[in-house]
């Protein structure tokens, strides 16, 4: 299996045991590495209590794509990195966590994370694992608490049926009307390669699935409604 740079194993959800999980007291939907959840989501709770509020269009966790300019694979690609507000702390900025970047790193450090913030490239939105599995898993029972429990997350992926399904569906037909897309509501692999060729021409990442920032390209804003109005997501 393909690793990504941290060494941890990478590929699709169900490989890695990817869910969705909510940052508590927020509205920040992260999709994470089950077992190591809970050291993200200690991080990104601490973030939003002692840095800044988080935005839920502002925060990422896994995602299948190589590191920006490069051809490994990003952690994020592994479920084991999260990147939080990002709009605020841009790619290769130093200095955009002000006075908080040292609280930062030693947070990041207690938990088994690294802050981007050391990269040799500033990435001060991003923390990622460093650790092995086994250390990883004896800081998360050092936690003594478990995770929230994972939600569906606002996302639309190959499966869903009815629901939103159509609408998306339309949307992506005009998008890409050369794909010749049939609005039928159901989420197959026509479906997911129109998601993946709206998502190459708008830049984000091209895993195929309608997450937040791929719904808000469409102009489907109510999320709760692309995700759970009636729709089988699974």
């Amino acid at each position: 299996m393909a690793t990504s740079r941290n060494g941890w194993p990478a590929g699709d959800r169900t490989e890695l045991d990817i869910r969705t999980f909510v940052v508590p007291g927020t509205d920040v939907h992260l999709a994470l590495r089950a077992d190591v959840a809970p050291l993200l989501l200690e991080m990104a709770l601490w973030w939003h209590r002692t840095v800044e509020p988080l935005h839920a269009d502002w925060c990422e966790g896994y995602s299948y794509r190589c590191v920006h300019g490069g051809d490994a694979l990003s952690n994020h690609a592994s479920g084991t990195a999260v990147d939080l507000n990002a709009p605020l702390h841009p790619t290769g900025r130093a200095g955009t966590l002000g006075r908080f970047r040292v609280a930062v790193t030693r947070k990041a450090a207690s938990l088994g994370l690294r802050s981007g913030a050391l990269h040799r490239r500033p990435d001060e939105m991003h923390v990622e694992v460093i650790v092995p599995a086994q250390r990883a898993a004896e800081l998360v029972a050092a936690l003594g608490t478990p995770p929230p429990p994972a939600t569906p997350g606002p996302v639309l992926r190959r499966g869903a049926r009815g629901g939103a399904v159509p609408e998306a569906q339309r949307l992506l037909a005009a998008w890409c009307p050369y794909l010749g897309l049939v609005v039928d509501g159901d989420f197959g692999p026509a479906t997911e390669a129109a998601v993946r060729e709206l998502q190459r021409r708008t830049g984000l990442a091209t895993d195929g699935v309608l997450g937040p920032r791929t719904l808000r390209v469409l102009g489907i804003s109510d999320l709760a409604r692309a995700w759970a109005g009636g729709a089988d997501v699974a």
